[in-house]
């Protein structure tokens, strides 16, 4: 019945009722006054428009009975019957709280964020921990705290390091991707078959960051070893397995002896911190280097691999130490809130 204007639609009911209501009269009247080749709105929908007009005085469209398009309203009671639905199902969709409720999915969008004040939140996947995973994570923050809290360890000596994969395509979030315009600009992002990346190692204290290392190829126990022997680390925080091999921690042990937090390490020497696994988040390299760096390298769309190592030696280079300082107090800050 929408094809019909508000005219049209007065005209009809005025018909129908000079008419002793004969829809079939109507029907022909219309068709006449229009100039119609056919016959002009069927039977049912002239009555369907009586009905409408005889329950709400008026000739537009109504929400009842999937008549014409829902009202754009929002009523206490709208508001009321769309949190009862959120509040029994949260993960039900705009579009079938609208049909529930009985309104536009733009009215349920306003009712959602204005008067609900509900927020989408999607779901998040993450590596399922043992419970002795947790409580190895309880336990190591535990020490620290405690450490630090009897003046036996002092953060700013600490030193963080690790590794991570920098690719030359760099990383395009698909999710939050999106181009507006009134034509598909088909725009697509080329991925080489076999990606280009290198590999950056660093060390990280609120006294500054030892790196970057590069490498191209695959990070086994020789390079690492090699890679301890040409920089000053006073320790290593990484549980990859090439890092957690004999050579390597009798490299450490030769300089640095009981001071050592390493995944591993106080089971092979019978010293030093036990560095919990699944722990990324507790790492400043992880929790904050490698994101920055990233963030700041492929914002420049380095074109080769050389581009891009001078682009990330130039990014480690321009953060100052008050960061650094900033980043190891939240490591203390993170052991503490565990």
């Amino acid at each position: 019945m929408s094809r019909y204007s508000v005219s049209e639609r007065i005209f009809i009911v005025r018909k129908y009722y000079s008419n002793n209501m004969s829809p079939i009269v109507t029907q022909r009247q219309f068709a006449t006054e229009f100039k119609l080749k056919t016959t002009g709105p069927s039977v049912s929908t002239i009555n369907r428009l009586i009905q409408m007009f005889e329950r709400t005085g008026s000739v537009c469209d109504d929400m009842f009975g999937n008549v014409g398009r829902p009202l754009r309203v929002k009523t206490p009671e709208k508001i009321e019957r769309a949190s009862q639905v959120f509040e029994r199902s949260p993960r039900t969709s705009i579009r079938k709280v609208a049909q529930q409720v009985g309104i536009k999915r733009e009215s349920v969008r306003q009712i959602v964020v204005a008067d609900l004040q509900l927020f989408p939140y999607k779901i998040q996947i993450h590596q399922r921990l043992s419970q002795r995973s947790v409580e190895q994570r309880l336990e190591f923050a535990n020490t620290f705290v405690e450490m630090i809290d009897n003046d036996q360890f002092d953060v700013n000596v600490l030193w963080c390091s690790d590794e991570a994969h920098f690719h030359l395509d760099g990383y395009v979030n698909r999710q939050n991707w999106r181009i507006w315009g009134t034509e598909n600009p088909h725009f697509a992002i080329e991925k080489s078959l076999y990606p280009r990346r290198v590999t950056v190692w660093c060390a990280l204290s609120s006294r500054g960051i030892v790196g970057a290392i590069f490498f191209e190829q695959t990070v086994n126990s020789a390079l690492h070893v090699e890679a301890l022997r040409n920089q000053f680390i006073p320790a290593i925080q990484n549980g990859a397995t090439p890092h957690r091999t004999n050579e390597v921690f009798d490299l450490l042990e030769e300089h640095f002896n009981e001071r050592i937090v390493a995944l591993g390490y106080p089971k092979s020497k019978n010293m030093g911190i036990d560095w919990p696994p699944y722990s990324p988040d507790l790492n400043p390299c992880d929790s904050f280097l490698w994101g920055y760096i990233k963030d700041k390298v492929y914002a420049g769309n380095p074109q080769s691999i050389e581009d891009m190592k001078t682009a990330i030696q130039t990014v480690i280079e321009s953060i100052e130490t008050s960061t650094l300082q900033l980043v190891m107090q939240n490591f203390a800050f993170l052991c503490a809130i565990l």
